[in-house]
């Protein structure tokens, strides 16, 4: 039994309570929110967080209109991880330990637990502003994979398995939604290096990074728009969270 416990129970059938400048919108479990929101991301205001009714994963996906050009936004990538860590620092007991790795991967106690997503307006190329974008993340809050005994994937946890179980959608909603706010807030005043000294000091050491040829290149660090630093066969090579796909496939919570 865990001694932490949430002192003013969220109702999940209930909307979460964001600030003003944000506007959630709920979608139906098992659809997609991040396909979702990308999808509607033309039509929607900026702020507008949408958020899955499912209670198995905290999932949502926030649609932003940058000020920068479609490089310079690989940065947001870090900005929800960063935000999703110290959200989970908040909610969850002290022990667990909260770290990343590339391209959006979040960990509990090192297990694998979370990922976080970017898309661009299709129109953007490098060199312009595009004219919307969304930051996802899907968190597993209770492991409902089925157990088999011959399959044991203990690379894989959820809040609850860490003694957090808890922690409930809507407030992880809340919280999540907040701290973003909080980390983009910093990043406008500051710039990108505090997210990136943040990103770093909780970057899993020992996770490795494979390109669709099946190459495991090794990690050299992060550039200034947010470009992964890779070095395969002596070379450097640079990755773009936002087109990742071209380099690594598609990458989803197993």
């Amino acid at each position: 039994m865990s001694l932490y416990y949430e002192l003013d129970p969220a109702d999940d059938n209930d909307p979460p309570l964001l600030p003003p400048i944000l506007t959630p919108v709920a979608v139906p479990d098992k659809i997609e929110v991040f396909n979702k929101a990308i999808s509607a991301a033309s039509n929607s205001e900026a702020g507008t967080v949408f958020y899955s009714e499912s209670t198995e994963f905290v999932e949502i996906a926030v649609v932003l209109n940058p000020e920068v050009k479609k490089i310079k936004c690989n940065q947001m990538l870090y900005v929800m991880m960063v935000a999703a860590g110290d959200s989970i620092g908040s909610l969850a007991p002290p022990e667990v330990v909260v770290s990343y790795s590339y391209p959006g991967l979040i960990f509990l106690n090192q297990g694998e637990a979370g990922l976080v997503k970017i898309e661009v307006s299709s129109s953007a190329n490098e060199d312009t502003v595009p004219d919307w974008m969304v930051v996802g993340l899907k968190l597993r809050l209770n492991n409902q994979l089925q157990i088999d005994e011959k399959n044991i994937q203990p690379d894989i946890t959820s809040l609850a398995d860490e003694g957090a179980g808890f922690v409930s959608r809507t407030r992880a909603v809340e919280s999540l939604s907040r701290h973003f706010l909080a980390w983009i807030s910093q990043w406008e005043d500051e710039g990108f290096k505090p997210v990136v000294d943040m990103w770093n000091s909780r970057r899993e050491q020992n996770k490795e990074l494979t390109l669709k040829n099946q190459e495991t290149v090794s990690w050299v660090g992060l550039d200034e728009n947010g470009l992964a630093i890779v070095k395969s066969k002596n070379k450097e090579i640079f990755l773009s969270p936002i087109e990742i796909t071209k380099e690594i496939g598609d990458i989803n919570l197993r």
